[in-house]
């Protein structure tokens, strides 16, 4: 019978699985993209630093340190839907260009405030010099980009280029990141931010199960990444079977020996066509 260390186990291999693929047919194809446009180079960004927290996901192997796991996890689900928002948004660069600023600025008026009238203001002169030179020119290209809604005479409140919250853009962009929301999200966030819910009586095996969840989704987000980088950089051009492989590796890491090995490889057409990877069982 398949017990949550058994469960847990197999979605850090599936989460393994498409690391190594991502090292191996991705990452030197992605950066060595010729002039990248600036909505291609968001999406890099983000993928790398999905990429990044994977790494470290997997370079974790004590699940008493469940709560750094889980803030990777919320963060790869953040960066995989931040990507798949940018992929459906054709304006998304210039917004994005335009919130970055809008942030730093926002930003810079507050450490000012905070600290008018004290000597310590003058230690943040570059965030004045930034307020004085560009705070005008900024506040102009936001009410151009995000102008007062008619409907409540109210200018919008610009918390992120789409000015739709976590919940909002997990609801546009559907499966998976609907689910994964309505499911885990607040799991996720409890471990992240003080003053709500934890659990009290906390068991070994209540923290399996939270670990295997928290590998799933990471799994689950970082396949999304993958299969969104494929469609953006053409990646089948030169590649043909590289979603197949998306798909076929994150499965192997839910296999236990060769007749598994291969049935996988079968269901997506690659056995015959490429070297089977081993299941992860016997990768170790």
């Amino acid at each position: 019978m398949e017990t949550p260390k058994d469960r847990l186990e197999c979605f850090y291999a599936a989460l393994r699985n498409l690391d190594r693929l991502e090292h191996e047919d991705f990452r030197e194809i992605v950066k060595g993209q010729l002039r990248p446009t600036l909505r291609e180079r968001y999406l890099t960004v983000n993928y790398h630093r999905a990429a990044f927290n994977v790494e470290m996901m997997l370079g974790i192997k004590d699940t008493r340190h469940f709560q750094t796991l889980s803030l990777l996890s919320r963060a790869i689900f953040e960066l995989a839907m931040e990507m798949k928002s940018i992929v459906r948004d054709p304006d998304a660069a210039k917004k994005i260009e335009l919130f970055s600023r809008v942030e730093k600025l926002r930003s810079a008026r507050r450490t000012v405030a905070f600290y008018n009238g004290h000597p310590d203001v003058l230690l943040y002169k570059h965030q004045i010099e930034f307020i004085d030179r560009h705070g005008a020119q900024i506040d102009a290209e936001q009410s151009a980009m995000w102008p007062v809604n008619p409907a409540t005479g109210r200018k919008p409140a610009v918390k992120h280029w789409t000015l739709r919250n976590v919940q909002q853009r997990s609801k546009d962009l559907g499966a998976p990141f609907d689910r994964i929301y309505d499911v885990n999200y607040a799991q996720l966030s409890w471990m992240t931010h003080s003053g709500v819910i934890t659990p009290l009586n906390m068991t070994t095996d209540w923290v399996t199960i939270f670990v295997g969840v928290v590998y799933s989704i990471a799994a689950e987000s970082y396949t999304q990444i993958l299969e969104t980088l494929v469609d953006e950089f053409k990646l089948s051009a030169t590649n043909e079977h590289i979603k197949k492989k998306i798909l076929c590796n994150r499965d192997l890491g839910f296999t236990h020996g060769p007749e598994q090995g291969e049935a996988v490889m079968r269901k997506y057409g690659l056995w015959g066509i490429l070297e089977p990877p081993k299941p992860w069982a016997e990768a170790q």
